[in-house]
């Protein structure tokens, strides 16, 4: 299980550094960096249509597979030929302003989850939701005059939330492995007690 999580930490950190780069390249190369993002990610979505079909032909455990495939590969191309249009101020920062509030709802949620876990640090992780909720409201609603402080504005805020997601992931991860070794401890006393109680009735 500890293994599993080392892999999503992995995963999780490389895509926020990814996350950081972006997040400056659009305070300094804001209209390249968007119009590349878009296209990346228009393109990815083809990919990974095609490796459903593909998986789908080849093992077919998902039944859906297929259409899941050409859906994603319709969205795909769909968003790679109107890059440009996405690019547009306002329906970009809807789109990140978004993906921000859904991040922070979720965020909120497992912060709930670790506070019935009986977590002492719970209330990080909810501040921390809270802050996102609020810069998602205002990439939505744009309230700065210049398109320029708003880019930086927006790079800013992505460079703020993936640096606070890879702190939270080895924040997770960490005391995960505390955990485990608490687990461990644990269950060595527990042999030697049953060990000592073994030997003391034989004796008798």
């Amino acid at each position: 299980m500890l293994n599993f999580f080392k892999k999503i930490k992995f995963t999780s950190i490389i895509f926020n550094i990814l996350c950081v780069i972006f997040g400056i390249s659009l305070i300094f190369f804001p209209e390249t960096t968007k119009f590349t993002i878009i296209l990346l990610f228009g393109l990815g979505l083809v990919l990974c249509g095609i490796i459903e079909i593909v998986n789908y032909f080849i093992y077919g455990y998902e039944q859906l597979g297929f259409w899941i495939g050409c859906i994603d590969i319709l969205f795909g191309i769909i968003i790679a030929i109107s890059s440009n249009v996405l690019t547009n101020i306002s329906v970009f920062a809807f789109v990140i302003g978004s993906l921000f509030i859904f991040a922070s709802l979720n965020k909120m949620q497992k912060s709930f989850n670790y506070r019935r876990l009986g977590a002492k640090n719970w209330w990080f992780d909810t501040i921390f939701a809270f802050i996102i909720l609020i810069l998602g409201i205002l990439v939505i609603a744009n309230p700065f005059e210049s398109e320029r402080i708003f880019n930086i504005f927006l790079g800013i805020a992505i460079i703020f939330n993936s640096v606070m997601e890879i702190f939270t992931s080895i924040k997770v991860t960490n005391r995960l492995k505390k955990n485990k070794h608490n687990i461990k401890d644990l269950v060595k006393k527990e042999t030697v007690i049953d060990l000592d109680e073994d030997d003391y009735t034989i004796e008798k």
